[in-house]
């Protein structure tokens, strides 16, 4: 139905805002990061693939398609942005369940909630993204694809 695309389009685009928010709360955090150097590359990753993500939800940024296509394709798919949904979520998950457990300072506790937040987020919208893949599938296979080939690209 029309309301669960949009629930399911909706989760998406959550999933790849959270990213970007995750970068820059990894941002806020490299104080306490032992790592500049890593604190920097893992925000930097975090947003660039959140915004990939987005412009594969959304379309939002006209002017970049065509470089997406053309370089990241798999944010153009619904299980490719489910998988890097999935490996957001669970990597900023432990990353911040580690980073806790090691240092012994009391950090916010509405930082914590809010990174948690953000980690379900990603999650969420990789279940998104499974359940459009997965209804892409059982469009094509009842025949109400677009011939099976790149449709979505």
């Amino acid at each position: 139905s029309n309301s669960a695309e949009e629930c399911t389009s909706l989760a998406g685009a959550g999933g790849a805002l959270a990213m970007a928010v995750a970068s820059v709360l990894s941002l806020l955090d490299l104080a306490f990061a032992a790592s500049l150097l890593r604190g920097l590359a893992e925000s930097a990753l975090l947003l660039l693939s959140g915004l990939i993500c987005l412009q594969g939800e959304t379309r939002l940024f006209y002017r970049y398609h065509l470089v997406v296509q053309e370089n990241f394709g798999f944010a153009l798919k619904p299980l490719g942005r489910a998988a890097t949904y999935f490996l957001g979520g669970t990597y900023c998950a432990g990353a911040r369940y580690a980073a806790v457990a090691e240092v012994a300072a009391s950090r916010s506790p509405f930082f914590g909630l809010l990174w948690y937040t953000c980690c379900l987020l990603m999650i969420l919208g990789g279940g998104a993204s499974l359940w459009a893949w997965h209804g892409e599938r059982r469009n094509i296979a009842l025949g109400g694809g677009a011939g099976g080939s790149d449709f979505d690209a």
